[in-house]
């Protein structure tokens, strides 16, 4: 018997689609190359929120929708996403002009309405260096203070993925699709496990496509079909040690005036993003030393405590599958998503991180609508994400091991089993990387990965030699991004 839908996907768009449609009763299938959230997903800023960047480009519907969104993350996924104050510092002749941010946080509130977290308000300069004392001073104005949401993206993805298995979807990792065609009135696709090379066959009344930068590639295997206006853009950011204390800050770039952020990760930063066009394979996309340069200077501006070339403790970057525009600047481009429909395959181009709720909503709508097979009311705007605290804290006892490391980073024998048995866990990286808060150190995950396939090997069944192989694939892994920071750090020297 095929499925009603199969999702060739596992970032966070193909998680909530296949969540939503396994919620209202539909045989789901998803299928994702590498891991959960290995792609784009574990690679954003880490933000949910309603983009007051966009009010510039005129994106109003989709800042509404997201604040919306926005809203209802905070009330379901609590464990995942939290409320965060933003610094917006106003300086002489440099950035927006105060009176436009003000009218901007005005209008951002007006489009939240009661979904708002609290009052914007503007600070003079002492309140400013008050809340943050690491600001510049010379020619610091004041401030505007408002509200956003922070997320551990990888973790939210993951959590949506495995609530789709809770409600009756299969999710397979480390399946590459490689065959796709339409069989009478189904799909079949056939992929294979990228580890072992085994080969298999399903067949599916429907496909969405929710393979972010790879969307074309699987469009492809259909057939040779006209591009569907897809922009892919990098994003890298950069990991320091903390430079504020406990807010965010909204800065302007001086070089081109585009936004970035930097975001508190308790002892750590994050400085980010990049928007450049990028037309590498996304397999292959990684932090270019250029980005981490223009992240570390322009941060050092308002934050002189950052040497511009201070090394950073990690560089990442991903790729955006944007929906392309007319926009000239990557950065100006648009956020909304498009649907692109072929038949019975829906392709998901663009779209925001906040708004993957209200998007899988639609979609699912749309697949019901194209198979005429019946659905029960989409359920997800109301229904809590299950968290993984508890769970976990349930292992605990069994699986007692612990490993501290860098400051206050570590990691538990109990997260790893976790990982493993619920979570679809296959690599070490896959642990280091997306379901702990090791990402934040390149010398944490080093050091950690031994110990963690250790762990792992016990669950999977490793000999000396895979536990072996998995190190050594993570230390490639890591080796390739010291290579990057340091020719980052070279480059700020000459």
């Amino acid at each position: 018997m095929p499925f009603d839908l199969l999702v060739v996907g596992g970032g966070i768009q193909g998680a909530a689609v296949a969540r939503d449609a396994a919620m209202r009763g539909l045989r789901v299938l998803l299928l994702e190359r590498g891991d959960l959230a290995s792609g784009t997903s574990s690679r954003s800023s880490k933000l949910i929120h309603g983009g007051i960047r966009y009010l510039e480009t005129g994106q109003f519907g989709l800042v509404r929708e997201a604040l919306r969104e926005r809203a209802i993350l905070l009330r379901l996924a609590s464990e995942f996403v939290r409320p965060l104050p933003f610094l917006i510092p106003h300086y002489r002749r440099e950035g927006r002009p105060r009176f436009l941010v003000r009218a901007g946080l005005a209008l951002y509130a007006a489009l939240a309405g009661h979904h708002a977290l609290a009052r914007h308000r503007t600070l003079d300069a002492t309140e400013a260096r008050a809340l943050e004392p690491e600001l510049r001073p010379e020619g610091l104005l004041g401030a505007s203070l408002y509200w956003d949401a922070q997320m551990d993206d990888a973790l939210l993805c993951v959590s949506v993925a495995v609530d789709a298995e809770r409600a009756g979807a299969t999710i397979r990792t480390y399946a590459a699709v490689v065959g796709l065609e339409v069989r009478g009135s189904s799909w079949r696709a056939r992929f294979h496990d990228v580890d072992s090379g085994e080969e298999r066959i399903e067949e599916a009344r429907c496909v969405v496509n929710a393979a972010g930068p790879w969307a074309e590639a699987i469009r492809g295997l259909v057939r040779a079909a006209p591009g569907v206006g897809l922009r892919r853009t990098r994003g890298t950011h950069v990991v320091v040690p903390s430079l504020t204390r406990e807010k965010a800050l909204l800065l302007t770039a001086h070089r081109d005036g585009r936004a970035f952020f930097v975001l508190p990760w308790g002892e750590h930063s994050l400085i980010g993003t990049t928007d450049v066009d990028d037309s590498t394979p996304p397999e292959r996309v990684a932090p270019d030393a250029g980005d981490v340069r223009y992240l570390l200077e322009e941060a050092a501006r308002a934050l002189p405590r950052l040497r511009g070339d201070a090394r950073p403790l990690r560089a990442f970057a991903g790729l955006r599958s944007l929906a392309q525009g007319s926009a000239i600047r990557p950065w100006a481009n648009s956020r909304e998503h498009r649907i692109v429909e072929e038949g019975t395959m829906l392709t998901l181009i663009g779209g925001k991180y906040t708004t993957h709720r209200s998007l899988a909503e639609r979609v699912v709508d749309r697949v019901a609508a194209l198979t005429g097979v019946r659905v029960g009311r989409c359920v997800t705007a109301e229904t809590e994400l299950p968290g993984r605290l508890r769970a976990i804290a349930e292992l605990t006892p069994r699986y007692p091991g612990k490993l501290r490391l860098e400051g206050s980073l570590e990691i538990t024998e109990a997260e790893v089993a976790h990982a493993v048995q619920k979570e679809h866990a296959r690599h070490p990286d896959d642990i280091l990387e997306r379901r702990s808060r090791l990402w934040l150190r390149l010398d944490a995950m080093r050091r950690a990965a031994p110990q963690v396939a250790a762990w792992m090997g016990s669950h999977l069944g490793w000999d000396e030699s895979r536990r072996a192989r998995e190190v050594e694939r993570v230390a490639h892994a890591m080796d390739r991004e010291a290579q990057v920071l340091d020719a980052a750090m070279e480059g700020g020297r000459t």
